[in-house]
């Protein structure tokens, strides 16, 4: 089998009371426009796992996160993407400053709330594989 080339996504999964942040890509993003996801994005070259999503939640979001732990591994088979995801906190609850041109809406949400909205494919993934079933408590 040949080798092919991926990408590395890190993503957060910020809960709180049940709910947890989805963001809703803007109509102008090449991928998955409109689809929910979570907050996050691609590794680069030379970053650290925690220090790219930390970044990556303050950058799309404006809000500071802890990082609690690693929830899963997940790649989509038809995908050229690999998702780790993290079970994060906000550091202060504030509400949420998104970047227009990256994400149009923001949203606390139920896991099931979540599994009725138009959700990117590992997202939908990582609902079916039961990941963030701790979300409830």
């Amino acid at each position: 089998m040949a080798e092919e080339k991926f990408f590395i996504g890190v993503h957060g999964v910020i809960a709180s009371r049940g709910r947890m942040l989805v963001l809703r890509r803007a109509a102008r993003m090449s991928y998955q426009p409109g689809a929910w996801d979570l907050p996050g994005g691609h590794l680069g070259l030379g970053e650290d796992v925690e220090q790219c999503l930390a970044r990556e939640i303050k950058e799309e979001t404006g809000l500071e996160a802890v990082i609690d732990r690693l929830l899963c591994v997940h790649k989509t088979p038809a995908e050229p993407y690999v998702q780790a995801i993290y079970a994060c906190r906000l550091a202060v609850y504030q509400r949420a400053v998104l970047r227009p041109q990256e994400h149009e809406e923001s949203r606390w949400v139920t896991l099931e709330e979540l599994a009725a909205l138009d959700l990117i494919p590992y997202l939908a993934g990582i609902l079916r594989r039961r990941i963030l079933d701790y979300v409830r408590a």
